[in-house]
């Protein structure tokens, strides 16, 4: 009997994806053992220490900002699975420079989630300038958060920089991280916290600490991914929380996005079987599951759930923030070691260790050095 070894991304996001293998082992006869779970970061980083040696997986899940930097090791599928009902657009971000490295499962986007009895009002803010404003009059617990470290810190503080008008990399991938936004974002992110509008331990919360903290109100505005959604529903406070579009800065509405997939590394020791498993999790069954639990399929023939006014107020936002507010970082080989440096130094800046300047120069200092010609 073969068993296909897989690594995955832990998290809610995933926990169903644990039925779609049962499912696939009882249609095919093939085991699909989980030899390795972790959040994104520390997945990023068990790979990296492996391959491309001899490591014995036969698929991975990956990011479609991460896969640049594993296409020596990736299988390019195109024409080995059908991708013909996936949005071009979340095809097109897997495909960074020709090979597809990844299937995309689903596109990532944020809104902003708050609660009416906290805030004293349905109405969220629409800038960023009212939501700083909005968080200051909150009750009953911290005004806003955001993820204080990691890829979630850097995108929300790549947002801010966009929103303003900058990029963090020019149009040849050249790093800007010291420009005039780049300084505004961080000095805001910075701001916030200081001023106690956010979680006093801000600078330890990920992504779930956020939504986790939404959920059970103790955060009364925060942006929240789509994975999460069904978590929300089923909590306590759901009966009390709105949603809004995500907030607009001086320039623009900017939000941090991507494509969460599938991808085979090239040294899969059960290919075949491998592809087969990548078709079954990319199926429209699959994405149905998906998208009952809230995330956004990047399969066009797969609709989300609209069974209230929420869902479908959620849907339109999400439709709207899809089509017009996307960003994401640019396809770079070394982009996770510019992405851990640079969190790092804009959350030396959270706790006080440092001003604002530092933090850019360093993070940029390791982004000149990672993209120099060698």
């Amino acid at each position: 009997m073969t068993t296909l070894r897989v690594a995955l991304i832990g998290g809610p996001q995933y926990d169903q994806v644990e039925r779609c293998l049962g499912d696939f082992a009882q249609q095919t006869g093939v085991v699909v053992e989980v030899a390795f779970r972790a959040d994104h970061p520390g997945l990023n980083r068990h790979l990296a220490g492996l391959l491309p040696s001899d490591h014995g997986y036969d698929l991975v899940s990956t990011h479609s900002k991460y896969a640049p930097s594993q296409a020596r090791w990736l299988t390019d599928l195109d024409g080995l699975v059908d991708t013909t009902a996936m949005a071009p657009a979340a095809l097109a971000l897997c495909r960074p420079e020709g090979a597809l490295l990844c299937v995309p499962r689903n596109i990532d986007v944020r809104l902003l989630w708050g609660h009416r009895r906290m805030l004293g009002t349905a109405d969220l803010p629409g800038t960023w300038t009212e939501l700083a404003e909005a968080a200051a009059k909150a009750s009953g617990g911290a005004g806003v958060a955001f993820p204080g470290q990691e890829s979630g810190l850097f995108g929300t503080f790549f947002e801010l920089v966009v929103a303003e008008g900058g990029e963090l990399f020019d149009e040849e991938a050249r790093p800007r991280l010291t420009c005039d936004e780049a300084h505004f974002a961080l000095s805001y992110l910075v701001g916030l916290h200081r001023q106690g509008l956010t979680p006093p331990d801000l600078p330890e919360w990920g992504y779930d600490d956020v939504a986790s903290g939404l959920r059970d109100a103790r955060v009364a505005l925060a942006g929240d991914w789509p994975g999460y959604y069904a978590l929300m529903r089923a909590s306590a406070a759901a009966g009390d929380i709105e949603v809004g579009r995500y907030p607009a800065g001086s320039a623009r509405r900017a939000v941090y996005s991507g494509c969460h997939g599938w991808a085979i590394p090239s040294r899969a020791p059960h290919r075949d079987e491998a592809v087969r498993l990548l078709a079954h999790l990319s199926a429209a069954a699959s994405a149905t599951t998906d998208a009952a639990q809230g995330m956004v399929p990047a399969r066009t023939d797969v609709a989300l759930p609209a069974t209230d006014e929420l869902d479908q107020r959620r849907n339109r936002l999400l439709s709207a923030t899809v089509a017009e507010d996307m960003i994401t970082f640019p396809p770079l080989a070394r982009y996770p070691e510019i992405e851990e440096a640079a969190w790092q130094a804009l959350n030396q800046a959270l706790r006080g260790l440092c001003d604002v300047p530092e933090a850019l120069n360093r993070a940029q200092a390791v982004a000149e050095e990672a993209l120099r010609p060698h």
